[in-house]
């Protein structure tokens, strides 16, 4: 009995290796179908989070500007050069950053905008960004 055992037992071991021949390279073929998908969802992530920082410096930008132009005794020329200077200290976040500083006809409230482009790593896509702050204008008011 036990020979028959072993005479079987070869032919199994062939049977096997024949199976893993036909399956040679399925993993391969595996990969090659979910890498493609998986990358594209990498890099829509890795965009997202590039946009809304770009989105968050231009908005810290025109903050920092519209604080320094409504302040009392302070000029709309001061929180623009204040918006660049963030900016140009920020570094590369946002792309071709404008900054326009504007007051009402009564110059009781300054508004601060920035605009420019978000970063992008999908070609052919562009992310124009555009964020705004506005207050008051200080100033002194008799009793």
């Amino acid at each position: 009995m036990r020979r028959a055992a072993d005479r079987t037992r070869p032919r199994a071991i062939r049977g096997r290796k024949a199976l893993r021949a036909k399956d040679r390279g399925a993993h391969t073929m595996e990969f090659v179908i979910v890498a493609g998908p998986l990358l594209l969802v990498t890099f829509m992530v890795i965009q997202a989070a590039l946009v809304f920082y770009s989105r968050s410096l231009a908005l810290a930008a025109a903050t920092q500007g519209a604080n320094v132009a409504r302040a009392y005794g302070s000029s709309l020329e001061a929180g623009e050069d204040k918006a660049e200077r963030f900016l140009d200290a920020a570094g590369q976040g946002l792309r071709g950053p404008e900054v326009v500083v504007k007051t009402n006809s009564a110059r009781t409230e300054v508004t601060v905008t920035v605009t420019g482009r978000a970063p992008s790593i999908v070609p052919f896509m562009t992310f124009d960004i555009q964020q705004t702050a506005r207050g008051p204008v200080e100033r002194f008011v008799p009793s």
